[in-house]
Formats: C-alpha cells, structure tokens, sequence
C-alpha cells in the first residue's frame, strides 16, 4: 500500500465511512432486542381480541329432509316407471305416494295421490293421506278439504277425524273446530286413542282449558 492510499484510508475512517466492528456488534443486537419486544407487544394485543366464534354456532339450520335409503331410492323409481309406462296404474301410483309419504316428499306424494284419486276418487285412505301431506306443504284449507273427503266416504273414519281436528287446532288456530272434530270421533269411537295412546277423551279435556 502506497503511503497515499494510507493516508486515503485514514481519512475515510475519520470521517465516518468506516464502521467499528464492536459498533456493527451493537447494531445487530439493538435490533434483535427491538424485533423481540415489537413481537411480544403484537401477541399481547391480539391475545387480548375475543376470539371469533365458528359461524356454525350461530347461524339456525333448516332441517333437511331424511336421506333416502337404497331400497327407498330403487322403490320409487320402479313405480315411477311404472307409471310413466301405464299412467291408469292406480295402484302404482298410489304406491307411490305412499314412497313419497314414508320418505317425507309431500310436494312429490301429493301429485301421486291426486293422479290415484282422478282414476279413482272412492278411496278415503288415500284421501286422509293426501290431507296430511297437504298439511306438510303447508296447505292447511287443502288438508281440511282432504279430509272432508275422506269422511264423505267413512264418515267415520278415525285417522281423517282425528288429523281434521289437529289442523283446526294447530295450523288454523281454531280450537272450537278441534274439539268439535274431536268429539264427533268419540260418539262413534268412545274408546279412540291418540297415534300416542292416550285416550281421546282425555286428549280433549287436556286441550278444552
């Protein structure tokens, strides 16, 4: 090294182009403690957040409709089919709504029940099966006209009296109709039950308060 380039490099070094390395040594860990400490104050703050609760815990679910099993599936294709390839099969769509019924498709076992009924409307079980799907769907005077034509038929016939009487109570809010209903099932049936066994005098004084 010339003694120019020495003296260059004694200049620089006094004027700060230099570095120290025990200085560089004290940067870096400045700087690591600085890092450290912005951190540590990051997790504190968002510790103190409240967590965000899943919104599966709080958001209402509609019911979904039951699955179907195989069985059920491969049932109500066959009847389809059969009444695509003999629409005056009365049974077959009969049958099919009652595929529709057990697998709670009322919209579906309705338009079955109403094909079975415009080939043969003289069958008051199929008549009260329509009113309760009616009712499903939300149909309410429906179900009741369903019913009242069941009964124009077996004007006395258990299932349609007793679920005539459950719409007029439960879905029309007219619990004088309900008990009426009611109570002319007893007169021809004094020892009817409720579909849960209680007796359905009992069910009635239960419901008359």
């Amino acid at each position: 090294m010339t003694k120019r380039e020495a003296e260059r490099l004694k200049q620089d070094f006094e004027n700060g182009v230099y570095v120290k390395k025990s200085t560089t040594i004290m940067c870096v860990v400045l700087a690591l403690c600085l890092g450290i400490f912005l951190g540590n104050l990051l997790t504190v703050i968002f510790s103190a957040q409240p967590s965000a609760q899943p919104t599966a815990a709080v958001q209402q679910t509609q019911p979904a409709q039951p699955q179907i099993t195989q069985a059920q599936a491969s049932r109500i294709l066959e009847l389809e089919r059969q009444t695509r390839n003999n629409p005056d099969n009365i049974q077959a769509w009969q049958q099919l709504g009652n595929a529709y019924y057990d697998t709670n498709r009322p919209e579906n076992a309705i338009v079955a029940y109403n094909k079975s009924l415009a080939l043969d409307a003289s069958n008051a079980n199929v008549w009260t099966d329509l009113g309760t799907m009616y009712r499903r769907a939300g149909q309410y005077q429906k179900a009741i006209e369903s019913y009242n034509s069941a009964l124009k038929i077996n004007p006395t016939h258990k299932n349609a009296l007793f679920n005539k009487g459950i719409v007029y109570l439960h879905d029309l809010n007219d619990k004088a109709k309900g008990i009426a209903t009611w109570e002319e099932l007893l007169k021809t049936n004094p020892s009817a039950r409720t579909p849960q066994g209680q007796p359905l005098k009992e069910f009635i004084e239960a419901h008359r308060n």
